[in-house]
């Protein structure tokens, strides 16, 4: 039988006591069951008992062991409001973590791979050399591309329908063709620069992210060490 809550009206100086009260209580009575129950009424009063009453099932309880350390906890009813909440809270927590991991990663990535900021300045430098070594290469084909179209823009004025002569041929198909195909070549290459010039800004925004960042742990690393060795010194 469930043993009448104890309520906590003063400082929580009385828990341990009043939480071995309730376990004592309880293993005399023949139980095995060591946990006890901790929960809030309507007053906002705190109750310890060995069972929780019927009109508090909703709420959350906490469960402490003999000495009054907490052990775990019930979770009380919850709203499907409260339940998107809380699902969004933890989805926020494991982002948050997820984040810190990989700016730990990162740093152990910076430290492990470089020793000073020129080697990652030369490494930047190379990669931004091929970067823009195909950038150029798109860019001479573009202008070819755009040559081929301005000489067909100026072939298909002979004929039908751009030449309203009546005498005026009808515009061959292969020539049609032609300048449809330059037309789509050229808006492939042009997505495609803008793509290398994208992939090279981003580039270079993350090796001076790095640079920053490679800095900053150096800097830290030295103080540290200096710290240490003023220490050893005293």
């Amino acid at each position: 039988m469930a043993r009448p809550p104890l309520r906590l009206l003063a400082g929580s100086a009385l828990v341990a006591l009043l939480v071995a009260t309730v376990a004592g209580a309880a293993t005399r009575d023949g139980s095995t069951k060591q946990q006890v129950y901790k929960w809030i009424d309507e007053k906002g009063i705190v109750h310890y008992g060995d069972a929780v009453p019927p009109q508090y099932a909703d709420q959350d309880k906490t469960i402490l062991n003999s000495q009054g350390v907490q052990v775990g906890t019930i979770p009380g009813r919850r709203t499907p409001e409260q339940q998107a909440a809380e699902a969004a809270h933890r989805a926020a927590e494991e982002r948050a973590a997820q984040t810190a991991l990989q700016k730990r990663q990162r740093d152990q990535n910076l430290l492990a791979t470089y020793l000073t900021v020129e080697e990652i300045e030369a490494l930047r430098d190379r990669r931004a050399d091929i970067l823009d070594g195909q950038a150029r290469v798109t860019s001479a084909y573009l202008e070819q591309l755009r040559s081929r179209q301005r000489q067909l823009e100026q072939q298909v004025q002979k004929f039908r329908p751009y030449n309203t002569s009546p005498s005026a041929p009808v515009l061959p198909e292969r020539i049609a063709e032609d300048l449809v195909r330059s037309t789509t070549d050229i808006a492939t290459q042009e997505r495609n620069l803008e793509t290398k010039q994208a992939e090279l800004e981003k580039m270079k925004a993350q090796f001076a992210s790095d640079i920053a960042r490679f800095r900053e742990l150096k800097k830290i690393e030295s103080d540290y060490a200096r710290d240490s060795q003023a220490t050893r010194s005293q």
